[in-house]
């Protein structure tokens, strides 16, 4: 509650099942992340392969995860929640609702010829990386995002002038 007498809405809602719903954007996000399964980071096809996996498991109870656009997992990255990882190498900007241990490159969804985009939690950049290299993890999400709430968003406006490098 705030002093006006009115609930305010947490972005981030844990559903106790191995999944966050964002409920500004309508997306539902894999709470843990390949990392900490594998203990090691995965090239872009395993992490496609990490994602079948999770379908198969009915994650939530759900199949129908994917590897996140650029928009969607750009919209996790928040400058007021800095914490160290693990490794105590990065400072990740993400909600502490999401598990985080280590790892700050996180596979996208889009791909071209023979590189994969990253996003890095720890300077919100972008970087494309050869889809076979072992450089980055993946957080899985669900359900399909409308991009103007995306773009709306204050964050974006972060991103707009980052170019893919």
């Amino acid at each position: 509650m705030n002093n006006n007498n009115t609930t305010i809405k947490k972005r981030f809602v844990d559903n106790n099942n191995g999944t966050i719903t964002d409920s500004f954007t309508g997306l539902m996000w894999q709470e843990g992340y390949a990392y900490r399964e594998t203990g090691n980071y995965i090239s872009w096809y395993d992490a496609n392969n990490y994602v079948e996996k999770l379908n198969k498991q009915k994650l939530g109870e759900y199949c129908d995860w994917r590897l996140p656009n650029k928009l969607e997992i750009q919209s996790l990255y928040e400058v007021v929640h800095p914490f160290l990882s693990r490794g105590k190498t990065f400072i990740l900007h993400i909600d502490p609702v999401f598990e985080f241990g280590y790892g700050s490159c996180f596979w996208t969804s889009r791909a071209k010829l023979s590189a994969a985009l990253g996003f890095e939690f720890d300077a919100g950049d972008t970087h494309w990386y050869p889809q076979g290299s072992a450089s980055g993890t993946v957080r899985a999400v669900r359900l399909n995002s409308d991009p103007s709430i995306l773009i709306e968003t204050r964050w974006i406006e972060q991103f707009k002038d980052i170019p893919e490098k």
